[in-house]
């Protein structure tokens, strides 16, 4: 790790504590008569690609008002509405959700922070995948709003945020109690209840959930899910308001999982069927946020945050079925006593078990941790000459204590440890923002944060039998990093309701402590010594401006993002993510750059039209495709209301064809899907009614290029020819089927891999208020 950087980064966190500490000026002595002005005009709040133009009051919210219209029974529901967002999930409901933005594929959260009322969701180190930001503890009626912003442009977000973040908003009470009622195709089932009981002075928030799913697949997905959130907001003192909340949620789910498209396409496997049908998982989080803010006077705030989280996670998966298991089953003929002098000794003990017995790749991947962390935050308004400015001071700590493990498991029962340890992974972070307004045209705003890690990893793996397919990996050691990250942003607004903004930043999101400890083990393996900390720069140019009487909003923005790594840990098989000859796959630096395009248009009083775009050029700097990176997305509809309580909307969303791998031989198949929605509120009664993909189309909502072998590709017996060596001396034993073939005739090419989306489906609802 650079020693430079480091300090660099410890630099910046102590300044922000001297600053802090060493803030003299008395900020009731500033000559700005109006203050409270200028809090209107913080630059995370215009940014011009973060906000949704049927938003109010701030660029980058999205209210509830603005979501009440369309499909939003779900988290993912609600965030499949965000401008220039997809999300997808690929296994039966209760896994985190992948999340496509801005040329990312960000798998379940490596390039997107996400935090619910500024509590972080994302989770380092993560036994699936690198900032897992798992958002089903979240109950959909709760949420306030959704601040959406991209790019690392914003010094008060750090790690994941390079393709950008959001912080989703909870309420402080229910305007009034309900109960609601849902059911539809697939066996679906939500039941929601929300009340605001007055308790004090205070304002209060109760919400439980209970939801069932079946899905569309032959194999009943049992998905449950149980949530129950508390919230409390006091204002202490006409200066100081304390909020306290405490969230508690519990799934547990059987997934498909992802099908070779080579089997579907011959007709010997329905689309919604299942190869390893045990695939699936439980897990479970509860978390405490207390957050109290203190305004002594009209020109500073203090802010604080206090949070804890508590994880489970048994994830059950198998990503390549039989793949892996040959070696060990299939080595020589049932019954023979006969093997290659080369061979393992473990490998001829004993007659080779049938076809009928080989146990597959599945594995189980399990994390339990404990996190906790601090935020203190002084913003004060004063003048710098003739001025006026706003200056923010952030420090703020996070640790998680973290174990971890990947097991080989056949039908949910463990035999091999792959990998299993306890990792220490702390983080100290702080930055200094100013925002400078030079006259009612031109305004600053200039930042810098520093991040520094600690790492610290204990290997606990347990002594069994040598096996010659699943190496055990032993991962040990302690490691430290930092990352400087400076932010400049100015916003000039050269006619009334037009701005134009020019962005830069630099950001940066960690690596999973396993790869950092793996590779400072081993600096000579493919792609060298890797830091814990991959950095971005990011560029932008935007333009919004609203005409019309407000009627019509328009926003466009040209971006460019660079990445110095695409390096990523595999949690599925204990290493980094492999190629052939070695277990770490090359680090390369990628590029993206793209334009996000906004629009609304209020038609008339009853009738409004949105449309949202966000194109992107992702790609590795020698040019070849970055796998599975979105090229395109579209989200836009039609908003009726028709009076008497009765309104209606038609809303459309688009995902392009993209490359699945490096040299673009193989593509994911977009889609486009159409969602028909409408709602009748008869005084304490509301009605709703959802058509989803209107059209029946015929959609994968997660895609993967795998290499995998099913049964009926395995070869029942006998060694590969001499002068093919494979791994231990052998390739896996697995017949070439459709698709390039390789050098040798044993070996499998890449496939798609996909998990389709749901066809039509109907969903109908009832909710009483009082």
């Amino acid at each position: 790790m650079p020693t430079r950087r480091l300090v660099l980064a410890a630099t910046v966190v102590s300044l922000a504590a001297v600053a802090w500490a060493d803030d003299d000026q008395d900020p009731r002595q500033s000559d700005d008569p109006t203050p409270q002005a200028t809090t209107t005009a913080r630059l995370e709040e215009v940014v011009v690609e973060a906000r949704k133009p049927l938003s109010a009051a701030s660029s980058e919210e999205v209210r509830a008002r603005d979501y009440e219209l369309r499909p939003h029974a779900t988290t993912q529901e609600i965030l499949n509405d965000l401008p220039g967002v997809i999300v997808a999930q690929h296994q039966g409901g209760g896994k985190a959700t992948q999340y496509l933005v801005r040329g990312f594929d960000a798998d379940h959260g490596t390039d997107f922070a996400v935090f619910v009322d500024d509590l972080p969701v994302n989770l380092p180190t993560h036994a699936h995948g690198q900032g897992y930001a798992d958002l089903n503890f979240l109950i959909p009626e709760t949420v306030d709003r959704l601040n959406l912003y991209k790019g690392p442009f914003f010094p008060q977000f750090g790690d994941f945020a390079t393709a950008g973040a959001l912080n989703l908003v909870t309420r402080d009470e229910f305007k009034e109690h309900f109960f609601r009622a849902e059911g539809g195709s697939f066996d679906t089932q939500r039941y929601a209840a929300g009340v605001s009981p007055h308790l004090g002075e205070g304002k209060t928030l109760l919400a439980a959930q209970a939801y069932y799913s079946n899905g569309p697949f032959d194999h009943p997905q049992h998905y449950n899910r149980y949530n129950a959130f508390g919230k409390y907001t006091l204002d202490l003192s006409p200066a100081s308001t304390l909020s306290t909340s405490v969230g508690l949620y519990q799934g547990s789910w059987r997934g498909s999982g992802q099908i070779p498209l080579r089997e579907v396409s011959a007709g010997r496997l329905d689309r919604f069927s299942a190869i390893d049908p045990t695939e699936g998982g439980r897990t479970d989080r509860e978390n405490l946020n207390l957050r109290y803010t203190y305004r002594p006077s009209a020109t500073e705030e203090w802010w604080f945050q206090l949070y804890a989280s508590r994880y489970k996670l048994a994830l059950f998966s198998d990503f390549t079925f039989y793949k892996d298991t040959g070696l060990r089953f299939l080595g020589h003929s049932a019954g023979s006593d006969q093997c290659p002098p080369d061979a393992p000794p473990d490998l001829c003990r004993g007659p080779t078990p049938s076809l009928h017995d080989i146990p597959g790749d599945g594995i189980e991947q399990n994390d339990q941790r404990y996190l906790y962390g601090a935020r203190a935050r002084y913003t004060r308004f004063w003048t710098l000459g003739a001025f006026p400015t706003e200056s923010r001071l952030q420090v703020e700590t996070r640790n998680d204590q973290i174990h971890v493990a990947l097991y080989r498991q056949v039908e949910r029962h463990r035999f091999f440890t792959v990998n299993r340890l306890a990792v220490d992974e702390r983080s100290t972070s702080g930055f200094l923002e100013q925002q400078v307004f030079f006259t009612d045209w031109i305004r600053a705003d200039v930042g810098l944060r520093g991040d520094v890690y600690f790492l610290h990893g204990f290997d606990d793996l347990p002594v069994q039998p040598f096996d010659p397919n699943f190496d055990p990996v032993r991962i040990r050691g302690r490691t430290t990093d930092g990352m400087v990250s400076p932010k400049a942003n100015l916003i000039l607004t050269p006619a009334a309701n037009t701005d134009v903004f020019f962005n830069f930043g630099t950001g940066f999101h960690s690596n999973d402590a396993r790869n950092a400890l793996l590779a400072r083990a081993n600096p000579r393996a493919a792609g060298g010594l890797q830091s814990p900390l991959t950095r971005a720069i990011g560029y932008e140019i935007g333009s919004r401006t609203r005409q019309l009487d407000n009627r019509l909003d328009l926003a466009a923005a040209l971006w460019w993002i660079d990445l110095d790594s695409e390096l990523v840990f595999s949690g599925d098989v204990g290493t980094q993510e492999t190629a052939a000859g070695g277990n770490f796959r090359p680090a390369r630096a990628s590029r993206r750059y793209g334009v996000d395009v906004e629009s609304l248009f209020r038609v008339t009083r009853r009738l409004t039209a949105d449309y949202d775009l966000s194109y992107a050029d992702p790609r590795f700097r020698n040019g070849d495709a970055i796998p599975l990176a979105p090229t395109l997305l579209m989200n836009g509809g039609l908003t009726l209301d028709l009076g008497h309580g009765l309104s209606t909307a038609l809303r459309l969303r688009f995902l392009d064809d993209r490359p699945a791998i490096e040299d673009r031989s193989l593509i994911a198949r977009g889609y486009t899907l159409l969602d028909l929605i409408a709602r009748w509120r008869w005084r304490n009664v509301e009605a709703s009614l959802a058509l989803l993909n209107l059209t029946d189309t015929d959609w994968r909502e997660a895609q993967f290029a795998d290499t995998s072998c099913v049964r009926r590709e395995v070869v029942p017996g006998g060694f590969p020819p001499k002068g093919n060596p494979g791994r231990n001396g052998f390739r896996f034993p697995c017949v070439a089927q459709p698709g390039k073939q390789t050098d040798h005739p044993l070996e499998q090419a890449p496939d798609i891999h996909f998990t389709p989306g749901n066809p039509f489906g109907v969903r109908a609802g009832i909710a009483v208020f009082f």
